[in-house]
């Protein structure tokens, strides 16, 4: 009969998720892991399987803690001035929080996700999953009259996703507040109607 394990598996896992956010997949090591995690190798492998399986169970994770409340963030907006603000206060958290890291979406799409498919189709799945929360939140907008009805969503809200992922992109060097705040301005005067 196998000995009930001595620690949570989902706290544990948030450990390493961290692990992978700041270092990357190639760069956090076994090593790095347990010591975070506060678990030795054999446990590690026991419970999340090797290196690998490990970090896809991270970004499962990382997809639930991070991705979800973002996507219901996105979930509640009706307005431009609400879309405004949405890319605003991710701007200005860049700007006040010492602990701002790269998304780990984006550090896997540019790291991993070319030569692993396991990792390419979780990055695609949260890519995806915010656009369409993205398409959403247009079509509503669209409804209370504040887009042109000539926009094509799919391309408006991928415009805003892309613009997502380079402000999140850069998250530990962040664009001046300034000029991204204006660029954003930008972005949503260009979809006016």
């Amino acid at each position: 009969m196998p000995r009930p394990k001595s620690f949570d598996p989902d706290t544990v896992l948030d450990k390493a998720m961290g692990v992978f956010w700041e270092k990357g997949y190639d760069a956090a090591s076994i090593s790095d892991l347990t010591t975070a995690m506060g678990i030795n190798r054999f446990s590690l492998y026991d419970t999340f399987g090797d290196k690998h399986e490990l970090y896809l169970k991270a970004l499962d994770a990382y997809t639930q803690n991070i991705v979800e409340p973002m996507v219901k963030k996105i979930n509640a907006i009706k307005t431009l001035d609400e879309l405004e603000s949405y890319f605003t206060e991710i701007i200005d958290d860049q700007h006040t929080c010492t602990c701002s890291r790269c998304c780990m979406i984006h550090k896997a799409a540019i790291s991993q996700a070319a030569s692993d498919e396991a990792i390419k189709q979780r990055v695609k799945c949260a890519q995806n999953h915010i656009h369409s929360a993205l398409c959403d939140a247009l079509v509503r907008i669209q409804s209370a009259g504040e887009l042109t009805v000539e926009i094509n969503i799919t391309d408006a809200a991928w415009l805003l996703k892309i613009t997502l992922a380079g402000l999140l992109g850069y998250a530990t060097s962040p664009i001046p507040a300034s000029q991204a705040k204006s660029a954003i301005q930008l972005l949503i005067t260009s979809i006016q109607a």
